[in-house]
This record gives structure tokens, C-alpha cells and sequence, in this order.
């Protein structure tokens, strides 16, 4: 005869567990994308701050939201990468992508700067 235990601690676990599992697997949050973002804007990318009047904070925020919903979770992580000065990273991730894929990270980025730049100021 089995006895199974009568507690509400298993099923628990398996939900905790399965919430990690899904958070681990669901690629970098737009935290990630806004700090690379700001760190970019501080290497020197500043040309939209300057010629723009642009404000950094607004834009970055504004191009999480659009490449989040937008791109897949391999590209959105490869564009994280590269803003983080981390190209060769960010080329191999995009070389094993699709031409689909690899034609909607340059489109997202144009969105972003067409969208973006334009609210931000």
C-alpha cells in the first residue's frame, strides 16, 4: 500500500518551481534592455541627447517597450549585448537566427528611433 502524504507543501514547490522555470527561460526584462540602454548613452552614443534634445531615461524605457514587443526573445537579447559593448556575443546570437528574424531587429530599430525619439523629447 502507497501512502500518499496530505499536505499543501508539494503542490507549492511544483508552483515556485515552475514560476523560477518559466522566469529563468523567458530571456532578459526591459530592466536589461534600459540599463544597457543608459550605459550606451554614457559610452558616447549620445548624438540624440545632443542634437535631438532628446532625455535618455524616456527613450530607453520607450525602446524596451518597443523591441519587448516586438522581437523575439534572441534578438531582444542579442540587441541588449551589442548595447552593452558586447557585439561578438550579439553576432553570434544573430547568426544563428533566421533572415525573418535578422530583418526584424533592423526594423525594430528604426521603430525605435522613429517612435521614440520623437516622444522622448
Amino acid at each position: 500500500m502507497i501512502i500518499q502524504p496530505k499536505s499543501t507543501f508539494c503542490p507549492a514547490i511544483v508552483l515556485v518551481l515552475s514560476a523560477l522555470i518559466a522566469a529563468c527561460s523567458g530571456g532578459p526584462d526591459e530592466s536589461a534592455f534600459v540599463e544597457a540602454c543608459l550605459k550606451e548613452g554614457q559610452r558616447g552614443a549620445n548624438l540624440l541627447d545632443q542634437e535631438l534634445g532628446v532625455t535618455r531615461d524616456e527613450f530607453c524605457k520607450c525602446g524596451a517597450a518597443v523591441a519587448g514587443s516586438s522581437l523575439s526573445a534572441d534578438a531582444y537579447r542579442a540587441m541588449i549585448l551589442e548595447m552593452q559593448g558586447d557585439g561578438e556575443e550579439a553576432r553570434a546570437i544573430t547568426s544563428a537566427m533566421n533572415e525573418t528574424e535578422q530583418i526584424a531587429m533592423l526594423e525594430v530599430t528604426g521603430k525605435m528611433l522613429e517612435t521614440c525619439a520623437e516622444g522622448a523629447q
